[in-house]
């Protein structure tokens, strides 16, 4: 789960900074060379929002994790329950979307029924219950096509 903003404001940070120096510069060598210092200093930074993003992460990741032990050390079975059971479901309903979105184009069209199409962003809020409970975070490393 990448925070998305801190990249746009470290591009919008560097962009800034280099029309700042092209304005008061006068002299295009010495624009240049504090141009080229001035974005090798912001790459540099980068590299450490970007660690101390991963590190932000992480510890979100043992927080939840640390809930969900908590959650399985308790005596009251409700609350113990309440997260597997919201989980199914979650894939319950997501199933029975996905079967009538492929099942009723196949219908007659006597019966009124037009021909749907399956809408992912619906899939998507209809399954994030379960998807969270198994731990999938986001699905940004699918979308840009990572692994």
């Amino acid at each position: 789960m990448a925070i998305p903003f801190l990249g746009k404001i470290i591009e919008t940070i560097v962009g800034k900074g280099a029309d700042i120096i092209s304005e008061l510069v006068t002299d295009k060598d010495l624009a240049k060379q504090l141009d080229h210092a001035f974005r090798t200093q912001m790459a540099g930074q980068d590299a450490s929002f970007k660690e101390l993003e991963l590190e932000a992460e992480r510890d979100m990741f043992e927080a939840q994790q640390k809930t969900v032990q908590a959650e399985l050390h308790q005596s009251d079975l409700y609350t113990k329950r309440t997260r597997p059971k919201i989980a199914r479901q979650s894939w319950y309903v997501t199933a029975i979307y996905a079967l009538s979105s492929m099942l009723i184009p196949v219908a007659p069209e006597a019966w009124g029924l037009g021909t749907p199409s399956m809408e992912w962003q619906i899939f998507i809020v209809l399954a994030s219950p379960a998807l969270t409970y198994m731990g999938v975070r986001g699905l940004e490393k699918w979308k840009k096509g990572g692994a």
